[in-house]
């Protein structure tokens, strides 16, 4: 299960980050630059997975089309009155659309969560035998084809450099390039779109848009306004703000790919503190194995560490819906 972190750890004020503990990588070397640069930009994010779990990426070739069409529909969807963003709205047994923020005014604690979302998962309901959770269809917003154009090509974007990235983390593990392909045939994706409020003026400390807490698959590919608020945390406990860098998504190692490197790879706390006094869009890709898959550490990794695996098998469909059932339960006053 992702982990969270509530408590006195959330009362520590973020310092501005200096970006070489964030490295920025330039993906460009892994795509054009042979094995040298394959093995050059795998080790630098190995590096990065190592230390801190995140990274900026670079030269990662996604169209600036694809990007700003998203971060554009999602800014008209939120600015639509809340009557007709309610007209695609979740429900407890269709758990894909838009999701209200919980904070409706009154007293702030560190559990507001002040932000709301657009929910879209992977589409495979024309399966013979869909799932009810994972291969729902998605729901979108009337009258707006265009929302749903862009959300589309956003994900098929990420999903294809999410397998890139797998490859270069295989590398970075001293693995073969192709040793996760097989897990990821039909991946039961998220694409969240995030719209969060400023966090208001004289607020406690210990306030914060969303808690921190680590993802639960095996990476995040995140696209940040100019706004900034996400803040990470340092392996001493501290914590560090990570602004956006233009042109680059910002990347985190989640719990899976954790436990399949048997620790190698760290699963970084985060969250959101919007204290910017204006709205903050996010859109985070979260990358999930097939449901069937069993996440295990690496038989080869166990083996370079003596045999101790240090996690257990995690099964990811009953995993996942053990997490989307605590998620719906939290959603169930407000839906």
């Amino acid at each position: 299960m992702s982990r969270s972190s509530a408590g006195v750890e959330d009362r520590i004020v973020a310092r501005t980050v200096d970006l070489a503990e964030i490295p920025i990588i330039d993906f460009t070397p892994f795509r054009h630059g042979g094995e040298a640069g394959k093995k050059a930009v795998a080790e630098a994010i190995a590096r990065a997975c190592t230390d801190i779990g995140f990274f900026y990426l670079k030269g990662h070739e996604v169209p600036e089309r694809i990007l700003s069409d998203a971060f554009a529909q999602s800014a008209r969807f939120y600015h639509l009155p809340e009557d007709e963003r309610q007209k695609a709205a979740a429900t407890l047994k269709w758990y894909r659309g838009w999701i209200p923020m919980p904070y409706r005014g009154g007293a702030l604690d560190r559990d507001s969560r002040l932000f709301e979302q657009y929910r879209i998962q992977a589409d495979f309901s024309d399966r013979p035998d869909p799932d009810p959770v994972f291969h729902r269809p998605n729901r979108w917003p009337e009258d707006m084809p265009e929302f749903r154009a862009a959300c589309e090509a956003h994900y098929d974007a990420m999903l294809a450099l999410s397998r890139d990235l797998l490859r270069a983390f295989a590398i970075g593990l001293g693995l073969p390039e192709d040793r996760f392909d097989g897990y990821f045939d039909l991946p039961i994706c998220q694409l969240s779109l995030l719209h969060y409020i400023p966090i208001p003026e004289g607020s406690d400390v210990e306030v914060s848009n969303t808690v921190s807490h680590t993802d639960e698959g095996p990476l995040t590919i995140l696209a940040q306004d100019d706004v900034g608020g996400l803040e990470v945390k340092r392996l001493d406990g501290s914590w560090i703000a990570a602004p956006p860098v233009p042109g680059a998504y910002t990347i985190n190692i989640g719990d899976m790919m954790m436990w399949w490197s048997n620790g190698r790879f760290l699963s970084n706390y985060h969250r959101v503190r919007n204290k910017a006094g204006v709205e903050r869009f996010s859109i985070p890709f979260f990358l999930n194995p097939d449901a069937d898959t069993v996440v295990a550490p690496l038989p080869e990794l166990v083996e370079r560490d003596g045999g101790e695996a240090r996690y257990e098998p995690v099964h990811v469909g009953t995993h996942l819906k053990r997490f989307y059932a605590r998620l719906e339960k939290q959603a169930g006053d407000f839906l």
